[in-house]
């Protein structure tokens, strides 16, 4: 088509459609070099490398919020865009000078349709009118409907540096300068979710940056203290939602005799899926609220966070007393190098157990007041993350070390912060080529690791146990002066090793009925089944030992 015929197409003068011609190459690389799904406008052919930044900027605000769901202040995003717009130019000739003005940022959350840059003292207000306004809805609506303190929770996802033990210490500063060193290694998603009584917490959901471990090898991934699952953009999909979160809350609600029927209170975020989740099950009502509110009234927020970080700190950090105290020769890098992510979820497992029903009710009482109980002997949430901290800097100067033995309140403060993966410009620089985020995957599907060859445990493997117990509890009985005290060891660990009891017993009763069907052949032609009159032995291939059972033990059989 002629640029006239193209004009009236368009409406648009014939003298642009040939400017645009003219410039089609610089278009091209222009919208080659910026131009992502969040971009609103491209109006105009801008310098390359201003192109260049501006993308990288908005990878970095991206990347420095989803975690976080909240916003960076415009001084730090305008000091931000300073040093990459210096990195990009690096070693040219003859390149502009940049401010990074107010004026410029205006026009940058414009075109990249950015919302989450706020300006100093901006909105501050309008923030906590919309945390009241909420506040109000989620009454009236708790009202409605007729919820009560056990159906009503509250999910969260934070990001936790796991094997975080303070900058200031030398672990951290000689690690830092490795080779290939990258925070986000050390860094896994967890979803953490409770109800407003606090008397159920559901098992927590992990998701680590890669579809397997080594430490992980033939451990099945359905029977962990965490739901596990790898690539970050599994967070809060309805994988979670109808595999993980539906089937815990109905089975304890059920045990509550209460009605199956869920009020489900989340952030905004956008890893939260929201219009997949508003209608997913007909018994589960889902309520978001407002941007920039959840540091004012999202429950787990309030506290329930920090002090799994300050449980989960604290056993981090007694592990690493113990092995160092079991061994001299042991050093604290020779520790910190064995955490394995199979450590990590145990860790995690514990610090989440250890969470007290009272810490998260109380937590609730910046949204939902009426539910909050008075817990007899209760401290106060912050009363409680203080006294974890002490304890933490008190495992600390016993480990010794630079940073360790002069650690402070906040060096762990630090530590149980919420902090985003912060990308390097190299990061960034391949972020932009391959349009990927720095913790995002190769493979972008949602997926749990395929789970390696799991070896079933044999009756052999579990005698073999059982006589190991029965020779520790001979041996102190004989040894420990202290009678009473070796019986109590005997009839708890009995008590505790009653499940491969019963697995044992099952065992044993199963090989007995497949050695019961060898004894007869199979009709064939008329003949009469005949008991077999060798010598050889009947019985099945599972060899079983003649195993003595602990005492205490015997309700199992």
């Amino acid at each position: 088509m002629s640029c006239s015929a193209v004009g009236r197409e368009f409406n648009v003068n014939e003298s642009t459609i040939r400017y645009i011609k003219k410039k089609e190459k610089e278009i091209r690389r222009s919208v080659r070099e910026a131009a992502p799904e969040s971009a609103k406008v491209t109006s105009i052919v801008r310098e390359e490398a201003m192109e260049k930044m501006e993308k990288r900027l908005n990878l970095w605000i991206h990347e420095m919020t989803t975690d976080k769901k909240g916003v960076v202040d415009s001084i730090v995003v305008r000091l931000k865009a300073k040093e990459i717009y210096g990195h990009v130019t690096q070693g040219q000739k003859n390149v502009k000078p940049f401010s990074a003005s107010a004026g410029w940022l205006a026009r940058f959350k414009r075109r990249y349709g950015v919302s989450n840059v706020k300006f100093a003292g901006e909105a501050s207000s309008a923030d906590q009118e919309a945390a009241e306004e909420f506040k109000k809805y989620l009454l009236s609506v708790i009202q409605e409907r007729g919820y009560v303190e056990e159906q009503v929770f509250n999910a969260d996802e934070t990001g936790l540096f796991y094997k975080d033990v303070g900058k200031r210490t030398y672990i951290t500063q000689m690690a830092s300068k490795a080779p290939g060193f990258k925070s986000f290694q050390d860094y896994a998603t967890l979803l953490l979710c409770a109800n407003a009584k606090g008397d159920f917490k559901c098992k927590p959901l992990m998701v680590y940056r890669a579809p397997s471990s080594q430490a992980l090898k033939g451990k099945s991934v359905n029977h962990m203290p965490v739901h596990w699952r790898w690539n970050k953009k599994a967070w809060m999909t309805s994988d979670w939602f109808h595999s993980c979160f539906i089937p815990e809350v109905e089975y304890y609600l059920q045990g509550r005799n209460l009605a199956f029927k869920i009020l489900l209170i989340l952030d905004n975020a956008p890893v939260h899926c929201c219009e997949e989740l508003k209608n997913a099950h007909p018994n589960v009502e889902v309520l978001f609220m407002p941007p920039n509110t959840t540091s004012l009234i999202q429950p787990l927020d309030q506290g329930i966070i920090k002090a799994f970080k300050a449980h989960y700190t604290r056993e981090l950090y007694s592990k690493a007393f113990e092995a160092l105290k079991a061994n001299k020769e042991t050093t604290m890098m020779d520790y910190w190098k064995s955490v394995t992510i199979r450590n990590v979820i145990d860790y995690v497992g514990t610090a989440w157990d250890n969470i007290k029903q009272a810490t998260i009710n109380n937590c609730w009482k910046n949204v939902w007041p009426d539910c909050v109980e008075n817990f007899e002997g209760f401290e106060g949430v912050t009363e409680s993350i203080k006294n974890s901290v002490k304890n933490i800097m008190h495992i600390a100067w016993q480990i010794s070390g630079e940073g360790f033995d002069d650690m402070r309140e906040e060096d762990v403060e630090e530590i149980l912060a919420e902090k985003a993966v912060e990308p390097t410009n190299k990061d960034l620089d391949e972020m932009a080529e391959q349009g990927v985020g720095v913790s995002d995957d190769e493979d972008g599907d949602e997926s749990q690791p395929e789970c390696p060859g799991i070896v079933p445990l044999t009756a052999a493997k579990i005698s073999e146990w059982n006589s190991a117990l029965e020779t520790i509890f001979s041996d102190m009985e004989e040894c420990d002066p202290m009678l009473d005290r070796s019986l109590k060891f005997k009839r708890l660990t009995s008590y505790a090793f009653a499940p491969y009891a019963e697995m044992l017993k099952d065992l044993r009763q199963k090989a007995r009925q497949t050695g019961l069907t060898q004894f007869l052949e199979p009709v064939w032609e008329g003949k009469l089944p005949t008991a077999s009159t060798s010598g050889e032995s009947q019985t099945s291939e599972v060899e079983l030992m003649d195993v003595n059972l602990p005492p205490s033990s015997s309700f199992a059989e």
